[in-house]
């Protein structure tokens, strides 16, 4: 059971834990609908149900084998067209905090996943309210493959930090240091540190400034360059040398598993 945080300043004092739940973010919005919780609640769950990935795709989580967990945050000082940079913040402290247990090279791939290797481990979906052009509220909803000795036909390229390691982790554990992680670079954002996390989120983004093959929606395939990602958080594709955007779901990584 997720206990708060004794070593962060706000991100995790206040801990809702639950045996279960259908979505930890659909929680959050309830009770965001409902009051102002302190900036910083977290809505944990030991199993997860009905939770939910990018563009709709389905993330359960079996008791003791995932972490489930969602954090609310204030960012009114974030411009809704530069909201991205939340999303690399949180995408950045997951990779922090999982490279203290990971074997593997642990990576983030745009937009929002964290891989171990060559295999996706962990994924985050962020949810932001506006008001005008600023943000009102964020719910930052994560889910963690830990404890996973195998996983369906349908999930090829998943994998565990127990497949990546060998090891049983404590849940509560991992999730205490990804909040210390999401706290510090939240703060970095806070203060206008852009320039860091832009400068770390390509450090560890994959295939950045590296030829890879990628895939659009129709299926053909072709090889480019990530350049780095706009503004509005479309990955910048390197094409026979010129720049192109690429929006959520217009394109697509090919994994490269050996």
């Amino acid at each position: 059971m997720l206990l708060p945080n004794k070593n962060t300043l706000f991100i995790g004092k206040v801990v809702h834990a639950f045996e279960a739940l259908a979505s930890t973010n659909s929680y959050a919005q309830e009770l965001l609908a409902k009051s102002k919780p302190t900036e910083g609640t977290v809505i944990s769950a030991a199993t997860q149900t009905a939770g939910r990935g990018q563009i709709g795709s389905k993330w359960e989580s079996p008791e003791g084998e995932s972490l489930s967990l969602s954090v609310i945050l204030y960012p009114h000082f974030l411009q809704a067209r530069k909201q991205f940079e939340l999303n690399m913040a949180a995408t950045l402290a997951l990779r922090d905090a999982l490279s203290a247990y990971a074997k593997s090279v642990v990576s983030v791939k745009w937009p929002n996943d964290v891989y171990l290797g060559p295999r996706k481990v962990a994924g985050i979906l962020i949810q932001n309210q506006l008001a005008g052009q600023l943000v009102q509220h964020s719910i930052i909803g994560t889910g963690v493959n830990i404890n996973q000795r195998a996983f369906p036909p349908e999930l090829p390229f998943a994998t565990s930090l127990y497949l990546d390691t060998g090891l049983i982790h404590d849940l509560d554990e991992v999730a205490a240091s990804y909040l210390q992680a999401l706290e510090q670079r939240y703060l970095l954002l806070r203060a206008g540190q852009t320039t860091r996390l832009r400068r770390d989120y390509y450090q560890h983004l994959t295939g950045y400034q590296e030829l890879r093959t990628y895939r659009l929606p129709d299926g053909r395939e072709f090889e480019a360059e990530a350049a780095g990602v706009d503004e509005a958080g479309r990955l910048l594709l390197r094409i026979s040398g010129e720049l192109q955007p690429f929006a959520l779901k217009e394109i697509a990584l090919v994994p490269d598993i050996s």
